[in-house]
């Protein structure tokens, strides 16, 4: 009875097909149809799977429906994933006779995943972060764990799930970039949805050049990964991290003959970083690391980063001079810690706000817990005064040009 949310729904999913048309490179095409049915009522006691799908066949015609219920709201996540999922079954079922369907039919679930993630990398809606963290930390899983896992949803725990689905996102793509890659991802999908072989065998079949060593998957996985994780030049970082990097950057090396060892400093210590043989090849590494990160560093770093560029300028030209350097040096050192300090308090302080003013919570150790696994998950958007305000300032600032103020929480 909602029209506005059958209106989002319909228009959510109908951009979901065209971006996993877009990946596939497969034609605008339809055969049968996919219903989206909404049921239940907000707050009404939730069923165990909110979002499930169904598949009727009467006669020779195929019907899928997806069921969404409406106690606790629409998860998009589990929207997205059926959506794909259906998309899918109805795209690579089409030539199929249902009377030969055997009586089960299914895609690998890394599949479904793979192309999931896909088509949010092709809408710039993936988190790339988590691909990074996972590729630093080597959090990802390997193809062969991948097509191993039968039943991931049962078999993980939700951090592992979460990996899980970014690494079935990279081989995705690492598949789809290969030459001829959408061509040989349609065939293996054909194939796949009847069960006819393993996964190992099908990616062989339809994507021979991965299959001329025994590591060649793996090479160009890692490779599609390297490429998703690294991050583009308008990413902007965080002050934890720009101070991370700017630590990183202004490091120099020295190499002691006497014990064959070497040790690093900061740029600081001009003294030191005097005494070694090889400072302006070091200076113009720092340079070009220094150029790279007032890029991307956050905000209030810009300045640091530009004063830390003119020193060490000078030091390549020579002209800096210790004593008068000094000074400017403890500044910056200071700023930094102040900026570090600041954004700890602002956090623990947005923490302790919304624990404090959200309501329903307890003053147990327990529901200290809860409410920060909350905070923390976002699964519930918080009703608090700062919230609120946040979602305003995201409502403007996402507003298009001369599109009309949309409705606020606040009156001014």
């Amino acid at each position: 009875m909602d029209s506005l949310l059958a209106g989002a729904i319909a228009t959510r999913a109908d951009a979901i097909r065209t971006a996993l048309l877009k990946v596939l490179k497969q034609p605008d095409e339809w055969k049968n149809g996919i219903n989206i049915r909404l049921v239940g009522e907000p707050g009404s006691p939730v069923p165990a799977n909110p979002v499930r799908m169904q598949t009727v066949i009467v006669g020779n015609t195929l019907s899928y429906n997806i069921f969404i219920h409406l106690g606790h709201g629409i998860n998009q996540d589990s929207l997205r994933r059926a959506i794909v999922s259906t998309l899918l079954y109805e795209m690579m079922l089409r030539t199929v006779d249902p009377e030969g369907l055997p009586d089960n039919v299914t895609l690998p679930p890394w599949l479904i995943a793979g192309l999931e993630q896909a088509v949010l990398w092709h809408n710039n809606e993936a988190d790339r972060a988590m691909y990074s963290t996972l590729f630093q930390q080597s959090g990802i899983m390997t193809p062969e764990e991948i097509l191993n896992c039968r039943e991931p949803e049962k078999e993980l725990d939700a951090t592992s799930y979460a990996a899980y689905q970014t690494s079935c996102g990279a081989l995705a793509l690492c598949l789809l970039n290969q030459e001829n890659g959408p061509e040989g991802m349609k065939q293996l999908l054909d194939q796949a949805i009847l069960g006819n072989d393993d996964p190992g065998n099908l990616i062989k079949r339809h994507f021979p050049q991965l299959s001329l060593t025994p590591t060649s998957l793996h090479k160009w996985w890692t490779l599609q990964l390297s490429r998703m994780a690294t991050p583009p030049l308008t990413e902007t970082l965080t002050i934890t991290e720009t101070e991370r990097h700017l630590q990183e950057a202004l490091t120099l090396v020295k190499y002691d003959p006497d014990t064959r060892t070497t040790v690093t400093f900061p740029l600081d210590d001009l003294e030191q970083a005097h005494s070694l043989p090889d400072l302006n090849r070091q200076l113009s590494n720092v340079a070009g690391s220094l150029l790279n990160l007032s890029r991307r560093s956050f905000p209030s770093y810009r300045p640091v980063i530009v004063e830390y560029a003119k020193l060490v300028a000078l030091m390549q030209t020579g002209k800096v001079n210790s004593r008068e350097a000094g000074p400017k040096i403890s500044q910056l050192r200071e700023i930094r810690n102040l900026s570090m300090k600041t954004a700890r308090r602002v956090r623990d302080y947005m923490d302790w706000y919304e624990i404090n003013t959200r309501s329903g919570t307890g003053k147990t150790f327990a529901s200290y817990a809860a409410a920060v696994k909350i905070l923390r998950e976002q699964e519930q958007p918080a009703n608090t005064p700062i919230s609120r305000y946040l979602d305003d300032i995201e409502k403007l600032y996402t507003l298009p040009a001369r599109a009309p103020v949309p409705s606020l929480h606040g009156k001014n």
